[in-house]
Protein backbone atom coordinates (compact mmCIF):
# COMPACT_ATOMS: atom_id res chain seq x y z
CA UNK A 1 0.00 0.00 0.00
CA UNK A 2 1.36 3.49 -0.82
CA UNK A 3 0.00 6.34 1.09
CA UNK A 4 -0.77 9.51 -0.34
CA UNK A 5 -0.51 11.43 2.83
CA UNK A 6 -3.31 13.83 1.89
CA UNK A 7 -3.16 14.56 5.86
CA UNK A 8 -0.16 16.42 5.37
CA UNK A 9 -2.17 19.81 3.77
CA UNK A 10 -3.61 19.79 7.43
CA UNK A 11 -0.36 20.56 9.36
CA UNK A 12 -0.40 24.59 9.78
CA UNK A 13 2.32 26.58 8.08
CA UNK A 14 4.86 28.39 10.52
CA UNK A 15 3.51 31.54 11.49
CA UNK A 16 4.31 34.25 9.01
CA UNK A 17 6.30 37.20 10.15
CA UNK A 18 9.97 38.98 9.02
CA UNK A 19 12.11 35.85 8.09
CA UNK A 20 15.38 35.53 9.64
CA UNK A 21 18.41 35.28 8.29
CA UNK A 22 21.27 33.26 9.33
CA UNK A 23 24.39 32.19 7.81
CA UNK A 24 26.66 29.19 8.91
CA UNK A 25 30.05 30.14 8.02
CA UNK A 26 33.14 27.75 7.99
CA UNK A 27 31.33 24.56 8.62
CA UNK A 28 31.76 21.30 8.28
CA UNK A 29 28.44 19.66 7.07
CA UNK A 30 27.24 16.20 6.61
CA UNK A 31 24.16 16.63 4.72
CA UNK A 32 23.31 12.91 4.98
CA UNK A 33 22.25 12.91 1.16
CA UNK A 34 25.04 10.23 0.92
CA UNK A 35 27.91 8.52 2.94
CA UNK A 36 30.11 12.11 2.64
CA UNK A 37 31.53 15.14 4.80
CA UNK A 38 31.61 18.78 2.83
CA UNK A 39 34.60 21.37 4.77
CA UNK A 40 34.29 24.57 4.97
CA UNK A 41 31.12 25.33 3.56
CA UNK A 42 28.48 28.68 4.44
CA UNK A 43 24.98 27.85 4.43
CA UNK A 44 22.62 30.45 4.29
CA UNK A 45 18.67 30.68 5.60
CA UNK A 46 16.63 32.42 5.03
CA UNK A 47 13.08 32.13 6.92
CA UNK A 48 12.43 28.35 7.30
CA UNK A 49 14.79 27.38 4.31
CA UNK A 50 18.09 26.85 3.25
CA UNK A 51 18.52 29.27 0.36
CA UNK A 52 22.32 28.48 -0.20
CA UNK A 53 25.25 26.97 0.09
CA UNK A 54 28.82 26.61 -1.02
CA UNK A 55 32.13 26.80 -0.04
CA UNK A 56 32.79 29.89 2.15
CA UNK A 57 33.48 32.98 0.38
CA UNK A 58 31.73 31.94 -2.47
CA UNK A 59 28.34 31.85 -0.94
CA UNK A 60 27.22 35.59 -1.03
CA UNK A 61 25.75 36.76 2.56
CA UNK A 62 23.28 39.59 2.88
CA UNK A 63 23.62 42.51 5.13
CA UNK A 64 21.55 42.52 8.46
CA UNK A 65 21.38 38.59 9.15
CA UNK A 66 23.04 36.41 11.67
CA UNK A 67 26.40 34.94 11.30
CA UNK A 68 27.09 31.69 12.95
CA UNK A 69 30.84 30.80 13.25
CA UNK A 70 31.18 27.11 12.98
CA UNK A 71 35.00 26.55 12.37
CA UNK A 72 35.60 23.24 13.67
CA UNK A 73 32.07 22.50 14.27
CA UNK A 74 29.71 19.88 12.23
CA UNK A 75 26.29 21.13 10.70
CA UNK A 76 24.18 17.97 10.84
CA UNK A 77 19.91 17.58 9.87
CA UNK A 78 17.90 17.33 13.27
CA UNK A 79 17.18 14.30 14.81
CA UNK A 80 14.41 12.34 15.40
CA UNK A 81 11.82 10.12 17.90
CA UNK A 82 9.55 8.62 16.12
CA UNK A 83 7.34 7.04 19.09
CA UNK A 84 7.25 9.80 21.52
CA UNK A 85 4.14 10.36 23.92
CA UNK A 86 3.66 14.23 24.92
CA UNK A 87 1.32 15.61 27.34
CA UNK A 88 -0.07 13.11 29.69
CA UNK A 89 -0.10 9.99 28.73
CA UNK A 90 -3.27 9.06 30.87
CA UNK A 91 -5.27 12.01 29.91
CA UNK A 92 -5.70 13.28 33.11
CA UNK A 93 -8.33 16.46 33.64
CA UNK A 94 -5.78 18.88 34.65
CA UNK A 95 -5.31 20.39 31.47
CA UNK A 96 -3.50 23.05 32.49
CA UNK A 97 -0.62 20.36 34.12
CA UNK A 98 -0.68 18.14 30.87
CA UNK A 99 -0.35 21.53 28.61
CA UNK A 100 3.01 22.43 31.02
CA UNK A 101 4.14 18.92 30.45
CA UNK A 102 3.81 19.69 26.90
CA UNK A 103 5.47 22.39 27.09
CA UNK A 104 8.45 21.31 28.75
CA UNK A 105 9.14 18.06 27.33
CA UNK A 106 8.83 19.79 23.52
CA UNK A 107 11.36 22.32 24.76
CA UNK A 108 13.89 19.07 25.89
CA UNK A 109 13.49 17.69 22.99
CA UNK A 110 14.52 21.09 21.05
CA UNK A 111 17.33 21.34 23.79
CA UNK A 112 18.65 17.53 22.44
CA UNK A 113 19.00 18.37 18.80
CA UNK A 114 15.48 16.41 18.16
CA UNK A 115 13.34 18.43 15.25
CA UNK A 116 10.93 15.98 14.24
CA UNK A 117 8.34 13.93 16.90
CA UNK A 118 5.70 11.15 16.21
CA UNK A 119 2.82 10.69 18.89
CA UNK A 120 1.51 7.50 18.39
CA UNK A 121 -1.06 8.14 20.64
CA UNK A 122 -2.38 11.40 19.68
CA UNK A 123 -5.67 13.14 21.19
CA UNK A 124 -7.35 16.37 20.92
CA UNK A 125 -5.17 17.95 22.59
CA UNK A 126 -2.10 18.01 20.57
CA UNK A 127 -4.07 20.12 17.84
CA UNK A 128 -3.51 22.78 20.14
CA UNK A 129 0.28 21.81 20.72
CA UNK A 130 0.93 21.83 17.51
CA UNK A 131 -0.63 24.93 16.70
CA UNK A 132 1.37 26.53 19.73
CA UNK A 133 4.52 24.97 18.11
CA UNK A 134 3.78 26.84 14.29
CA UNK A 135 2.65 30.00 16.10
CA UNK A 136 6.18 30.20 17.61
CA UNK A 137 4.56 30.40 21.42
CA UNK A 138 6.20 26.90 22.01
CA UNK A 139 9.65 25.99 21.17
CA UNK A 140 9.67 22.16 19.91
CA UNK A 141 10.29 20.22 17.01
CA UNK A 142 7.71 18.99 13.99
CA UNK A 143 4.86 17.14 15.83
CA UNK A 144 3.05 14.63 13.99
CA UNK A 145 0.72 12.29 15.91
CA UNK A 146 -1.71 9.49 15.58
CA UNK A 147 -5.26 8.89 16.71
CA UNK A 148 -5.80 7.45 20.43
CA UNK A 149 -4.63 3.62 20.84
CA UNK A 150 -7.35 1.22 19.73
CA UNK A 151 -7.72 -1.98 22.06
CA UNK A 152 -10.11 -4.91 22.17
CA UNK A 153 -12.49 -6.15 25.03
CA UNK A 154 -8.92 -6.61 27.37
CA UNK A 155 -7.98 -3.58 27.23
CA UNK A 156 -4.78 -2.59 28.98
CA UNK A 157 -5.08 0.81 29.27
CA UNK A 158 -8.19 2.82 30.88
CA UNK A 159 -7.86 6.00 28.49
CA UNK A 160 -7.84 3.59 25.28
CA UNK A 161 -10.54 3.86 22.82
CA UNK A 162 -11.86 -0.08 22.96
CA UNK A 163 -13.52 -1.09 19.85
CA UNK A 164 -15.31 -4.40 19.40
CA UNK A 165 -17.41 -4.58 16.69
CA UNK A 166 -15.66 -4.25 12.87
CA UNK A 167 -19.08 -2.08 12.24
CA UNK A 168 -17.41 0.47 14.16
CA UNK A 169 -14.29 1.17 12.63
CA UNK A 170 -15.69 3.40 9.60
CA UNK A 171 -17.09 6.24 11.48
CA UNK A 172 -14.16 5.81 13.81
CA UNK A 173 -11.15 6.47 11.15
CA UNK A 174 -13.82 8.68 8.50
CA UNK A 175 -13.87 10.87 11.90
CA UNK A 176 -9.90 11.15 12.50
CA UNK A 177 -9.10 11.98 8.81
CA UNK A 178 -11.79 14.59 8.60
CA UNK A 179 -9.83 16.36 12.09
CA UNK A 180 -6.07 15.95 10.56
CA UNK A 181 -4.83 12.80 12.86
CA UNK A 182 -1.94 11.78 11.06
CA UNK A 183 -2.26 8.11 11.63
CA UNK A 184 -4.24 5.36 13.34
CA UNK A 185 -2.39 3.24 16.28
CA UNK A 186 -4.10 0.23 17.44
CA UNK A 187 -2.94 -2.45 20.09
CA UNK A 188 -2.68 -5.81 20.85
CA UNK A 189 -5.75 -7.00 22.47
CA UNK A 190 -7.70 -5.94 18.97
CA UNK A 191 -9.72 -9.08 17.89
CA UNK A 192 -8.49 -10.32 13.88
CA UNK A 193 -12.23 -9.06 12.33
CA UNK A 194 -11.58 -5.24 13.74
CA UNK A 195 -7.97 -5.39 13.20
CA UNK A 196 -9.32 -6.58 9.33
CA UNK A 197 -11.44 -3.63 9.19
CA UNK A 198 -9.18 -0.88 10.93
CA UNK A 199 -6.96 -2.00 7.84
CA UNK A 200 -9.13 -1.46 5.15
CA UNK A 201 -10.69 1.84 6.51
CA UNK A 202 -7.38 3.50 7.09
CA UNK A 203 -6.05 2.29 3.23
CA UNK A 204 -9.62 4.32 1.88
CA UNK A 205 -8.65 7.01 4.25
CA UNK A 206 -5.23 7.03 3.09
CA UNK A 207 -3.72 6.76 6.73
CA UNK A 208 -1.14 4.78 7.82
CA UNK A 209 -1.96 2.03 10.55
CA UNK A 210 0.99 1.74 13.13
CA UNK A 211 1.27 0.29 16.43
CA UNK A 212 1.34 -3.63 18.31
CA UNK A 213 0.81 -6.60 16.28
CA UNK A 214 -2.76 -7.53 17.84
CA UNK A 215 -2.14 -11.53 19.63
CA UNK A 216 -4.83 -12.50 17.12
CA UNK A 217 -3.35 -11.37 13.96
CA UNK A 218 0.26 -12.56 14.50
CA UNK A 219 3.47 -11.33 12.68
CA UNK A 220 3.08 -12.75 9.07
CA UNK A 221 -0.84 -11.75 8.82
CA UNK A 222 -0.05 -8.04 10.12
CA UNK A 223 2.75 -7.85 7.19
CA UNK A 224 0.64 -9.59 4.33
CA UNK A 225 -1.91 -6.69 5.35
CA UNK A 226 0.57 -3.80 5.18
CA UNK A 227 0.20 -2.96 8.51
CA UNK A 228 2.33 0.40 8.08
CA UNK A 229 4.80 0.53 11.01
CA UNK A 230 5.28 -2.36 13.99
CA UNK A 231 6.30 -0.87 17.29
CA UNK A 232 8.43 -2.15 19.61
CA UNK A 233 8.78 -5.28 17.69
CA UNK A 234 5.32 -6.44 19.11
CA UNK A 235 4.61 -8.97 16.52
CA UNK A 236 7.92 -10.46 16.15
CA UNK A 237 8.59 -11.07 19.93
CA UNK A 238 5.63 -13.59 20.39
CA UNK A 239 5.80 -15.51 17.01
CA UNK A 240 5.64 -19.01 17.87
CA UNK A 241 4.01 -18.54 21.30
CA UNK A 242 1.22 -20.58 22.26
CA UNK A 243 -1.88 -18.97 22.20
CA UNK A 244 -3.00 -19.66 25.77
CA UNK A 245 0.21 -18.16 27.16
CA UNK A 246 -0.96 -15.09 25.53
CA UNK A 247 -4.09 -14.92 27.64
CA UNK A 248 -1.40 -14.71 30.91
CA UNK A 249 -0.58 -11.82 32.32
CA UNK A 250 -1.57 -9.75 29.11
CA UNK A 251 0.69 -12.15 27.47
CA UNK A 252 3.90 -9.96 30.06
CA UNK A 253 5.66 -13.60 30.76
CA UNK A 254 8.62 -15.45 30.42
CA UNK A 255 7.40 -17.84 27.61
CA UNK A 256 6.08 -14.83 25.24
CA UNK A 257 9.53 -12.84 25.81
CA UNK A 258 11.14 -15.79 25.55
CA UNK A 259 9.97 -17.02 22.14
CA UNK A 260 13.06 -14.37 20.88
CA UNK A 261 15.35 -17.17 22.41
CA UNK A 262 13.58 -20.20 20.58
CA UNK A 263 13.18 -18.25 17.19
CA UNK A 264 15.62 -19.93 14.86
CA UNK A 265 18.25 -18.61 12.52
CA UNK A 266 15.98 -19.77 9.27
CA UNK A 267 12.71 -18.27 10.75
CA UNK A 268 14.86 -14.84 11.66
CA UNK A 269 15.89 -14.56 8.16
CA UNK A 270 12.36 -15.67 6.63
CA UNK A 271 10.28 -12.95 8.98
CA UNK A 272 13.14 -10.47 7.92
CA UNK A 273 12.86 -11.19 3.95
CA UNK A 274 9.32 -11.13 4.48
CA UNK A 275 9.62 -7.68 6.23
CA UNK A 276 11.77 -6.10 3.59
CA UNK A 277 9.32 -7.31 0.96
CA UNK A 278 6.04 -5.73 2.23
CA UNK A 279 8.67 -2.58 3.30
CA UNK A 280 7.09 -2.45 7.11
CA UNK A 281 8.59 0.32 9.10
CA UNK A 282 9.88 -0.39 12.41
CA UNK A 283 10.38 0.93 15.47
CA UNK A 284 12.25 -1.03 18.06
CA UNK A 285 12.65 1.43 21.11
CA UNK A 286 15.64 -1.18 21.70
CA UNK A 287 17.27 1.34 24.60
CA UNK A 288 13.65 0.98 26.88
CA UNK A 289 13.69 -2.60 26.47
CA UNK A 290 16.28 -2.18 29.40
CA UNK A 291 14.33 -0.31 31.38
CA UNK A 292 11.59 -3.25 31.55
CA UNK A 293 14.12 -5.36 33.22
CA UNK A 294 16.88 -2.95 34.66
CA UNK A 295 15.80 -1.16 37.73
CA UNK A 296 19.14 0.82 38.52
CA UNK A 297 19.42 1.79 35.17
CA UNK A 298 16.10 3.25 35.81
CA UNK A 299 16.97 4.99 39.43
CA UNK A 300 20.01 6.36 37.50
CA UNK A 301 17.79 8.62 35.47
CA UNK A 302 17.39 10.43 38.84
CA UNK A 303 20.86 11.23 39.59
CA UNK A 304 21.02 12.74 35.93
CA UNK A 305 22.36 16.30 36.88
CA UNK A 306 20.00 17.91 34.46
CA UNK A 307 16.81 15.44 36.31
CA UNK A 308 15.44 19.13 37.91
CA UNK A 309 15.06 20.82 34.07
CA UNK A 310 11.95 18.12 34.32
CA UNK A 311 8.29 18.68 34.74
CA UNK A 312 7.76 17.71 38.53
CA UNK A 313 5.06 15.66 37.27
CA UNK A 314 7.14 13.51 35.04
CA UNK A 315 9.74 13.74 37.36
CA UNK A 316 7.28 11.80 39.60
CA UNK A 317 6.24 9.50 37.69
CA UNK A 318 10.37 8.52 36.47
CA UNK A 319 10.80 8.06 40.38
CA UNK A 320 8.01 5.99 41.12
CA UNK A 321 8.87 3.93 37.89
CA UNK A 322 9.13 0.97 40.45
CA UNK A 323 5.21 0.19 39.14
CA UNK A 324 7.03 -1.76 36.00
CA UNK A 325 8.15 -4.07 38.61
CA UNK A 326 4.47 -5.34 39.74
CA UNK A 327 3.76 -5.26 35.74
CA UNK A 328 6.49 -7.86 34.91
CA UNK A 329 7.68 -10.80 37.18
CA UNK A 330 10.91 -11.90 38.36
CA UNK A 331 10.81 -14.87 35.16
CA UNK A 332 9.52 -11.94 32.69
CA UNK A 333 12.57 -9.47 33.20
CA UNK A 334 15.11 -12.11 33.22
CA UNK A 335 13.72 -13.35 29.96
CA UNK A 336 13.58 -9.76 28.55
CA UNK A 337 17.05 -9.56 29.59
CA UNK A 338 18.16 -12.23 27.84
CA UNK A 339 16.18 -11.56 24.69
CA UNK A 340 17.96 -7.91 24.27
CA UNK A 341 21.10 -9.19 22.34
CA UNK A 342 18.66 -11.85 19.94
CA UNK A 343 16.68 -8.16 19.35
CA UNK A 344 19.94 -6.45 18.68
CA UNK A 345 20.92 -9.11 15.81
CA UNK A 346 17.55 -9.04 14.59
CA UNK A 347 18.02 -5.22 13.97
CA UNK A 348 21.12 -5.73 12.16
CA UNK A 349 20.39 -8.20 10.10
CA UNK A 350 17.06 -6.53 9.02
CA UNK A 351 19.42 -3.05 8.40
CA UNK A 352 21.82 -5.31 6.11
CA UNK A 353 18.75 -6.64 4.15
CA UNK A 354 17.48 -3.09 3.42
CA UNK A 355 14.59 -2.77 5.86
CA UNK A 356 12.80 0.13 7.13
CA UNK A 357 13.80 1.33 10.33
CA UNK A 358 13.13 4.11 12.68
CA UNK A 359 14.30 5.43 15.86
CA UNK A 360 11.53 5.78 18.96
CA UNK A 361 12.19 6.02 22.84
CA UNK A 362 8.61 5.22 24.52
CA UNK A 363 8.95 8.36 26.62
CA UNK A 364 7.37 8.79 28.75
CA UNK A 365 6.55 5.31 29.65
CA UNK A 366 9.30 3.82 30.24
CA UNK A 367 10.76 6.33 32.86
CA UNK A 368 12.98 7.96 30.35
CA UNK A 369 13.64 11.67 30.48
CA UNK A 370 12.13 12.92 26.68
CA UNK A 371 14.74 14.59 24.56
CA UNK A 372 17.86 12.98 26.52
CA UNK A 373 17.37 9.65 24.49
CA UNK A 374 16.84 9.34 20.96
CA UNK A 375 20.55 9.47 21.08
CA UNK A 376 20.19 6.06 23.90
CA UNK A 377 18.31 4.22 20.94
CA UNK A 378 21.15 5.42 18.30
CA UNK A 379 24.00 3.86 20.62
CA UNK A 380 21.95 0.39 20.95
CA UNK A 381 21.54 0.60 17.46
CA UNK A 382 25.33 0.82 16.82
CA UNK A 383 25.83 -1.50 19.68
CA UNK A 384 24.06 -4.15 17.32
CA UNK A 385 26.12 -3.78 14.57
CA UNK A 386 25.10 -0.70 12.53
CA UNK A 387 27.48 2.04 11.95
CA UNK A 388 27.90 5.62 12.78
CA UNK A 389 26.60 6.57 9.04
CA UNK A 390 23.52 4.30 9.34
CA UNK A 391 22.33 4.70 12.60
CA UNK A 392 22.47 8.74 11.46
CA UNK A 393 20.67 8.14 8.41
CA UNK A 394 17.98 6.35 10.33
CA UNK A 395 17.72 9.34 12.71
CA UNK A 396 17.01 11.79 9.96
CA UNK A 397 16.53 10.96 6.26
CA UNK A 398 14.00 7.77 7.43
CA UNK A 399 12.18 9.57 10.11
CA UNK A 400 11.36 11.68 7.05
CA UNK A 401 10.58 9.17 4.80
CA UNK A 402 8.39 7.15 6.78
CA UNK A 403 6.47 10.50 7.05
CA UNK A 404 6.09 10.99 3.86
CA UNK A 405 8.07 14.48 3.95
CA UNK A 406 11.67 13.36 2.58
CA UNK A 407 11.06 16.13 -0.35
CA UNK A 408 11.25 18.53 2.77
CA UNK A 409 13.09 17.58 5.33
CA UNK A 410 16.08 14.51 6.46
CA UNK A 411 18.84 16.10 5.07
CA UNK A 412 20.93 19.50 4.32
CA UNK A 413 20.33 20.97 1.21
CA UNK A 414 18.72 24.05 -1.04
CA UNK A 415 15.37 24.06 -0.79
CA UNK A 416 15.05 21.86 2.60
CA UNK A 417 13.52 23.20 5.12
CA UNK A 418 16.19 24.43 8.24
CA UNK A 419 16.05 21.64 11.06
CA UNK A 420 19.73 21.66 11.86
CA UNK A 421 22.02 21.04 14.73
CA UNK A 422 25.82 22.74 15.01
CA UNK A 423 27.55 19.73 16.94
CA UNK A 424 31.19 20.25 18.74
CA UNK A 425 32.31 17.34 17.49
CA UNK A 426 32.17 14.82 14.70
CA UNK A 427 28.97 12.42 15.28
CA UNK A 428 29.97 9.92 12.41
CA UNK A 429 33.29 9.45 14.65
CA UNK A 430 31.45 8.67 17.86
CA UNK A 431 27.77 8.89 17.97
CA UNK A 432 28.44 10.22 21.99
CA UNK A 433 29.18 13.45 20.30
CA UNK A 434 25.57 14.25 19.55
CA UNK A 435 25.66 15.48 22.85
CA UNK A 436 27.97 18.23 22.37
CA UNK A 437 25.42 20.61 20.91
CA UNK A 438 25.90 24.08 20.51
CA UNK A 439 23.04 25.27 18.81
CA UNK A 440 20.14 23.60 17.33
CA UNK A 441 17.90 25.33 14.46
CA UNK A 442 14.10 24.63 14.22
CA UNK A 443 11.91 25.90 11.24
CA UNK A 444 14.80 28.39 10.08
CA UNK A 445 14.73 29.71 14.19
CA UNK A 446 18.13 29.34 15.37
CA UNK A 447 18.56 28.99 19.12
CA UNK A 448 21.83 28.91 20.78
CA UNK A 449 22.55 25.92 23.64
CA UNK A 450 23.00 28.54 26.07
CA UNK A 451 19.67 29.96 25.38
CA UNK A 452 18.00 26.30 25.76
CA UNK A 453 19.32 25.96 28.78
CA UNK A 454 18.50 29.45 30.26
CA UNK A 455 14.60 28.46 29.17
CA UNK A 456 14.62 25.19 30.99
CA UNK A 457 16.00 26.60 33.97
CA UNK A 458 13.54 29.66 34.09
CA UNK A 459 10.65 27.13 33.48
CA UNK A 460 12.08 25.21 36.36
CA UNK A 461 12.18 27.87 38.13
CA UNK A 462 8.70 28.82 37.53
CA UNK A 463 8.16 25.65 38.71
CA UNK A 464 9.53 26.38 42.57
CA UNK A 465 7.78 29.44 42.57
CA UNK A 466 4.11 27.87 42.18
Amino acid sequence: MIFSFWWLLLVPPVAAGAAELTAFTHVTVIPMDGERVIEDQTVLVEGDKIIAMGRTGTVPIPEGGRTVEGTGKFLIPGLSDMHAHIGSHARTEDSDRDKALAENQLLLYAATGVTLLRDPAGSPAHFEYRERLNEGDWIGPDLFFTSPIHEGADAVWEFSTKVTDPEAVEPLIAGYAGAGYQGVKIYHTLSRPVYDAMIDSANRHGLPVIGHVPFSVGIEYALASRQYSVEHLRGYDFDGVRPEALEVDGGRNAERFGSWMSMTEARMDELIEQTVATRTWNCPTLAVNRYLFDAEAREDIARHPDFPLVHPALRKRIVESERLDAIFSPASKAALRDALPRQQAFIARLARAGGNLLIGTDSIVSAYIPGFTPIDEMLAFAESGLGNYEVLRIATVSAAESMGIAERMGTVNVGKQANLVLLDADPLEDLHHLRSIDGVMIRGHWLPARELRERLESMAESWESG
